[in-house]
């Protein structure tokens, strides 16, 4: 199932750490991810943007998503990034591009708070043992998205808002 993963740790040092647990789920064939990046939040609300990956074709189509979450995290001001993992501070305001919803950003933006950092990845994963067995172990709060799910429930909020409009006209 393809889904958006922030995984928050107290240290860049355990966020590294974590990264590369991730890579290493996706070798052993656990998960497949598409793309990742490392994310500081700093004093004044905005991110930094450590290290990020773009993993062939399939990386930069999912940049968006991930990006768009990245500069959504990194608050009003944007986000320090380079061109990693197909992020486009373009499209950092648009929550549609995400493909979470607002109520998993702002679990999100809840713990990620200086000095913490996150990895943040889109991920595909049948179960999500190996993710969190490995994550926890690492000191990492894992919070995840199915982007279907969302996608579909945004898609249901938008017809019915349609529905409410044209019965009023």
């Amino acid at each position: 199932m393809d889904r958006m993963l922030v995984v928050v740790f107290p240290n860049e040092s355990k966020a590294y750490e974590g990264k590369r647990a991730l890579q290493q789920l996706d070798s052993e064939g656990s998960i497949s991810v598409y793309a990742y990046a490392v994310l500081t939040k700093n004093a004044d609300g905005t991110a930094s943007v450590k290290q990020g990956d773009d993993v062939g074709p399939i990386g930069t189509l999912v940049g968006t998503s991930l990006g768009s979450l990245i500069g959504i995290l990194g608050g009003p001001v944007g986000v320090a990034a380079g061109a990693a993992a197909g992020m486009a501070a373009g499209s950092a305001l648009d929550v549609n591009n995400v493909r979470v919803g607002t109520d998993f950003i702002d679990d999100v933006q809840k713990v990620l708070v200086p000095p913490n950092v996150a990895v943040v990845a889109e991920v595909d994963e049948e179960w999500t043992t190996p993710v969190d067995t490995r994550m926890e172990a690492i000191g990492g709060d894992v919070f995840r998205r199915s982007l279907s799910e969302v996608r579909d429930k945004v898609d249901d909020e938008d017809i019915a808002a349609m529905k409410a409009d044209l019965a009023q006209h």
